[in-house]
């Protein structure tokens, strides 16, 4: 029996192996550092809140005694059970009652799984510090200081691997809560942001690795930080950043006017990495201006995703420059201009005397035929207007619209009618599309504000559209009304339909559980169902509609709006208090 018993637990993974030795220390550590790497991406590729993360590790290497490579495992394992027992001291029993009955709760943030697997044993400490690409990230929270051990050691175990290096200079969040005791005071912390000298003493770290940089992302709620960082990337000794492939700056501070810059003394426009990074992939330059002549973004021929948001009118590119970039992006895929974008308007793109021909210095129409992906936000309808006689996009597939500000009826009726453009673009096929929006399978509308049978026309054109999102906080109902009530077909009279025929997912914001659960079924029973509906978070919604939702389409799950896509509903009320008799006059 005990032979039996024997070959059954014979390499049975759920059977515990007999003896002291542990069966994992026969792996070879190549293999084992393997798995490190595996295990490392599972959990980035899951990881969703890196704010938080990035706080709890400024904690941990902030209790550090200083020591470097070869850092005392003590000493380690020490700081991650102070952070843990500071954690645990803020939740109550009640709290931690409701936690564990709860499935979606979120539970404290811990540090990385790199840094995890370093402390289970000796010989996986070893693997592990020396496996490089488990430490490749460097991220630095406000509440990280000098003089950056915990960046030194990255940089020291990652060797020459490309590194992706994320700068956040903003203060926390909930810095206020924390300064009238916080778990920062009780581990001895005083809450605190970065000073321009700490981000100056961080630079001069990571500088001497620039041609290791693979990403670097920093994110600023003061423009002198990102003065600082311009500043330390121009240097002239800087020959250029060879293995770059993504630059995202960041600038997060209300601008008190839309046409001059607020800083004048800071308003410099700096020519980064010697104006070389030719593997540059994706730009966003949010509030941050640049040289917009410089090679890596005139010549960006790997270009795949730009990004130009928040610039005031002196700072902007000039038409050319702007049509510059665009031509010098042949892959370009994705384009978003949210209160950014060529300087001037649609009459200053003209240079004077000029016939509009392609030899006008980029006068003519500039075709994107690579672009898939496009977002324009925070423009006038002229504006808008404009540009969309001066692009084309023969391969748009997504259409993403944030516009509030005046009466877009005529750029509906654009959009819904033949391409016009300054010069005739022919399709490849020698046929003009019948519209931009006739060929969009994905279309996101967050502000529109237009006449109700402009809608119509619109949705007329969208017969292949497969995925819609609407922010109705801002949005006329007929945008939701139209998804389920008859409407008539545009030179068929007598003849109605339910538009969007092709649409199978649908995203909202403030639309209430028993207005989505009466579009599913109208949609259901008129023969073009939805597969996949997403509602916000907050959305009024009762369990029995909720229930009911699930058991009626595919896909049912709830998102969270993005706080810097959409203001609240309380500020919007407040912007607009006392203006009721405006609004009247403008309906009338």
């Amino acid at each position: 029996m005990d032979c039996y018993s024997n070959v059954l637990t014979k390499d049975n993974p759920f059977v515990p192996p007999k003896g002291t030795r542990c069966p994992v220390n026969d792996i070879p550590p190549e293999l084992l550092s393997l798995i490190f790497e595996v295990g490392a991406q599972s959990i980035e590729d899951g990881d969703d809140d890196e704010e938080e993360e990035d706080e709890a590790m400024a904690v941990y290497w902030n209790l550090e005694s200083g020591a470097k490579g070869g850092v005392d495992e003590d000493i380690e394992t020490t700081n991650l059970k102070r952070i843990r027992a500071a954690r645990n001291d803020d939740m109550d029993e009640d709290d931690s009652s409701e936690l564990s009955m709860d499935s979606d709760a979120t539970f404290e943030p811990v540090p990385p799984f790199e840094v995890l697997i370093s402390h289970v044993c000796h010989h996986w400490r070893m693997v592990a510090l020396n496996t490089p690409s488990l430490w490749t990230e460097i991220n630095v929270s406000p509440l990280d200081s000098p003089p950056f051990e915990r960046v030194q050691i990255l940089l020291e175990r990652s060797k020459s691997l490309p590194i992706d290096i994320r700068i956040d200079c903003e203060p926390p969040d909930d810095e206020e809560e924390d300064s009238s005791g916080s778990e920062d005071s009780e581990l001895g912390q005083a809450p605190r942001s970065m000073t321009f000298s700490d981000l100056d003493n961080l630079m001069s770290l990571l500088i001497p690795h620039i041609s290791r940089w693979g990403s670097i992302e920093v994110a600023v709620a003061c423009y002198k930080h990102m003065f600082v960082f311009l500043s330390a990337v121009s240097d002239p000794s800087i020959a250029g950043a060879p293995q770059l492939e993504a630059l995202q700056l960041y600038h997060h501070e209300d601008a008190e006017s839309l046409t001059a810059f607020a800083q004048p003394d800071l308003v410099q426009h700096f020519k980064l990495f010697g104006g070389v990074a030719p593997r540059l992939k994706s730009v966003a330059l949010w509030g941050v201006h640049v040289d917009w002549c410089q090679e890596w973004l005139s010549c960006g021929s790997n270009l795949l995703d730009l990004e130009l948001a928040y610039h005031t009118d002196d700072v902007r590119p000039s038409w050319k420059q702007f049509t510059a970039i665009l031509c010098g992006a042949p892959k370009l895929e994705t384009l978003s201009l949210c209160s950014s974008g060529p300087l001037g308007g649609p009459h200053d793109w003209y240079p004077e005397g000029s016939s509009g021909g392609y030899g006008d210095d980029y006068a003519g129409v500039i075709e994107l035929r690579s672009l898939t992906h496009l977002v324009l936000a925070f423009h006038l309808p002229l504006y808008v207007s404009g540009l969309l006689r001066r692009l084309a996009f023969p391969a748009l597939k997504s259409l993403t619209l944030d516009l509030d500000d005046g009466d877009f009826t005529d750029l509906a009726v654009q959009l819904a009618g033949p391409v016009v453009t300054a010069v005739s673009v022919i399709s490849k096929d020698g046929e003009k599309k019948r519209s931009l929006l006739t060929g969009l399978d994905t279309l996101k509308i967050s502000g529109f504000p237009c006449s109700d049978r402009s809608v119509e026309l619109m949705y007329a054109e969208l017969g292949n559209l497969k995925a819609l999102n609407l922010t109705m906080t801002y949005l006329s109902p007929v945008f939701l009304q139209l998804l389920y009530h008859p409407c008539s077909v545009p030179g068929q009279r007598d003849v109605c339909h339910v538009c969007l025929p092709s649409l199978t997912t649908l995203s909202t914001t403030d639309v209430p559980g028993h207005q989505m659960r009466e579009l599913v079924q109208k949609r259901k029973e008129a023969g073009v169902p939805l597969k996949a509906v997403y509602m916000e978070e907050n959305d009024e919604i009762t369990d029995h509609d909720l229930q009911w939702l699930k058991d009626n389409v595919e896909e049912f799950d709830f998102f969270e709006a993005s706080d810097d896509e959409f203001e609240s509903l309380a500020d919007i009320e407040e912007e607009h208090e006392g203006s009721e008799s405006e609004w009247e006059e403008v309906d009338d």
